[in-house]
């Protein structure tokens, strides 16, 4: 093949008579991204391109496993923090005009997307005249969920290509596509095995070069505008809800897809850029942004935690609940044969029965077949006895929250597994230390606290007690990891990190309602802050009683922070007996709707109950007050567990936040929104709240950053 040209990002070369090939193959890098050197050398290679009468059509391939991951995300952050708006404009309209080149050609262009094609990556790809996808790749628009949205082009073509319901679905949606959804959407024209893409995509490229298909149309089409559609706008604003008043991207893009209907593509592309720059200048973009990278961050720091762990190719589950059910699920659906253990025949049937009911909701979903559903069932052993322990290489336990019971299960399971099989409790609030006193070989004991419901929550706290060795820590990290879950390494205290915030959150909402606040206000002003449920319906959801019993421990753990000195709500309403749903009352009464599901409504009988607690009757509370006591709480127990090292970085605070508690993405996590709010303000807030107890005393590290003039994300680093 002759080169046509060649730089560090790209080359073209001559694959076919008259046939030129662009491919993206970035030197150095496993990925191709998008940055000004890209940019740079796709304009002078297209202009050179141009400029041959011998070339006779255009294939765009990649060299990578996959075709363009997009644009650099540090680019993003730089943007949101240093960049001015005509600087970020500019940028905007160089991606845009250098794309178009592709587009502009005088001779079709055909695509060939291998791995996948994401943000700025399938913008190229819509440059294209048309575009074939690898049956195994995957494409979609992320922008929405970094708080900004395409700016490439990507709300301009997307819907004069394939229609507006398909981008509004698509950019708001902010999801990855697997490859029948994109050509059922028409985004792509034709899919093919990876193995023939690359023939399939010069087949048709040689078609619509010999005329047999007619490329010109497609160019005019994308030139012009769209056909409005006011039902699947009105049903874009109705799907909005509260994410609109929180993420302003989404409803920023369904305004501005109504608007562009009747532009050029001229117009539209100048347009989108405006609303680009905006974007990027929100809060909600630099707390997405900034979460984001934080994120990668943190997965190349557990990439390294789990280098020394053990292969694991076999587990164990001991308990056969509905937990125990959904970590064996967990695993197996990965390809981790497990053996599910209990002394009961009912909860082996209770565990397995909820395997195969969330497999059968990906049967349902067309994720899995059948047979596949049936093959990852095979793979959970039940059994009452200890048979097969033998070759196990990790285990993990979700009996009953009881220290004695857990450690006489794995002393018993200990003698029964190899010397060098991992040991982890799924407990919530027992020391794993304490718990692994009972071991002869304590160094393989750890703690892997899931949360519920096990398929549905991404974080696993690993808990390293004080005897538990690296390689029991690397194998948990990888045994997670392998789940597709984020494990979270704590150091072995009371609550752990998620737990132990949640209960300075209570505490607050305890001492809140002491004082004489109205409990629906509060659960108003922090779910309109942008928590899914607000602490009271959170509570009745949980269950009082659990969490009347985890709040004493926690209480007992740190009794300067998590003991108020009278009788609080949630002790009140447990023993009352007042459960939350379990019961049909709690804060709140429920009764089931007409589908089955727990509907609440006042119950004037609660407040009866709150009076009795409150000393000085209820008054009124401003929003930003419950909202400064019950926020401040967290972020100073947050900053606690920074200078105790429970976990070793601002980042793990708050991801551990995020992913365990719903908490905001928005606002990023409670560390990252202390440095929104200023640290030297928060030590203002705390000090009008000093009365109130050690619940708002900051700890040294919050207030040596305020004194140095620093931050908790002064970079973003794991």
């Amino acid at each position: 093949m002759d080169t046509l040209w060649s730089g560090s990002t790209l080359r073209i070369v001559e694959c076919a008579p008259g046939i030129a090939e662009l491919c993206f193959d970035r030197t150095g890098a496993a990925v191709n991204t998008i940055d000004q050197t890209l940019l740079d050398e796709l304009d002078e290679a297209l202009v050179q391109l141009a400029a041959r009468d011998d070339v006779r059509g255009l294939l765009l391939t990649s060299a990578k496993d996959a075709f363009i991951a997009g644009a650099d995300i540090t680019v993003l952050w730089d943007m949101h923090r240093q960049w001015p708006a005509d600087q970020i404009a500019a940028f905007c309209r160089r991606m845009q005009r250098s794309f178009t080149l592709i587009e502009d050609l005088d001779m079709p262009s055909v695509c060939a997307i291998n791995g996948f094609a994401l943000g700025g990556g399938l913008e190229v790809a819509l440059c294209a005249h048309f575009r074939v996808l690898a049956d195994d790749a995957k494409v979609g628009f992320p922008e929405v969920g970094l708080g900004i949205l395409p700016g490439a082009g990507g709300t301009v073509r997307t819907p004069r290509l394939a229609g507006l319901p398909v981008a509004l679905a698509w950019i708001v949606g902010a999801r990855n596509h697997r490859a029948a959804a994109a050509l059922d959407a028409g985004v792509v024209d034709q899919l093919a095995s990876p193995d023939a893409l690359r023939d399939a995509a010069l087949q048709m490229l040689r078609q619509a070069a010999d005329g047999e298909i007619d490329w010109r149309a497609r160019r005019t089409r994308l030139k012009g505008g769209f056909a409005r559609d006011d039902a699947a706008l009105a049903a874009a604003r109705a799907d909005l809800g509260k994410l609109s008043r929180h993420q302003p991207a989404a409803p920023a893009v369904v305004d501005w897809l109504e608007r562009s209907a009747s532009m050029d593509q001229s117009a539209a592309l100048d347009g989108e850029e405006a609303v680009f720059t905006r974007l990027v200048k929100t809060p909600t973009a630099g707390a997405m942004v900034s979460m984001f990278l934080s994120g990668q961050s943190l997965n190349q720091k557990l990439r390294k935690q789990g280098g020394a762990a053990r292969q694991v190719n076999k587990a164990a589950v001991l308990g056969a609940g509905i937990m125990g059910g959904g970590i064996a699920y967990s695993t197996a659906v990965k390809g981790t044969a497990v053996v599910l253990k209990d002394i009961a025949q009912e909860q082996l049937d209770l565990g397995i029965g909820e395997a195969w009911k969330l497999l059968g909701k990906l049967v349902a979903k067309a994720r899995m077949t059948e047979e596949q559903a049936h093959a990852v069932l095979a793979s959970i052993e039940p059994t009452l006895t200890l048979d097969g322990f033998d070759s196990v290489n990790v285990v993990v336990e979700a009996v009953v929250e009881n220290l004695g019971v857990k450690q006489s299960v794995l002393a018993e399971v200990e003698a029964a597994t190899p010397a060098d099989t991992i040991l982890a409790s799924n407990t919530s609030s027992l020391a794993i230390t304490e718990i692994a006193s009972a071991l002869q070989r304590p160094e393989n004991m750890v703690g892997m606290h899931f949360f519920n419901p096990v398929h549905m929550m991404p974080l696993v706290e690993v808990i390293r007690g004080d005897k538990t060795s690296d390689q029991a820590v690397a194998t948990a990290v990888a045994y997670v990891r392998a789940m597709g879950k984020t494990p979270l390494v704590v150091a072995d205290c009371a609550g752990f990190l998620v737990n132990r915030l949640l209960g300075a959150y209570f505490t607050a909402l305890n001492h809140l309602i002491r004082d004489g606040a109205d409990f629906v206000q509060i659960d108003r002003v922090m779910e309109t802050w942008g928590w899914p449920m607000g602490p009271c319906y959170l509570l009745d959801v949980a269950g009082l009683d659990t969490l009347d019993k985890a709040m004493k421990y926690l209480g007992a753990a740190y009794p300067d922070v998590m003991a108020p000195p009278f009788p609080t709500v949630i002790q009140t309403l447990a023993e009352a007996g007042r459960y939350g749903q379990k019961t049909g009352a709690g804060f709140y009464k429920y009764e089931p709707d007409s589908k089955g599901r727990p509907r609440r409504s006042a119950d004037p009988e609660v407040r009866d109950l709150i009076a009795g607690i409150q000393a000085d009757g209820a008054r009124d509370f401003s929003d930003q007050e419950i909202l400064d006591r019950m926020m401040l709480a967290m972020i100073l127990e947050a900053g606690r567990c920074l200078d105790e090292h429970v976990v070793e970085s601002a980042v793990e605070v708050d991801t551990g936040m995020r992913l365990g508690t719903g908490f905001p993405l928005h606002h990023g996590g409670p560390l990252w929104l202390a440095d929104q709010l200023g640290l030297p303000a928060i030590l203002e807030r705390c000090d009008r709240l000093i009365a109130i107890g050690g619940l708002y005393v900051p700890g040294e590290g919050l207030r040596k950053k305020a004194r140095d003039g620093s931050r908790f994300f002064d970079a973003i680093q794991a």
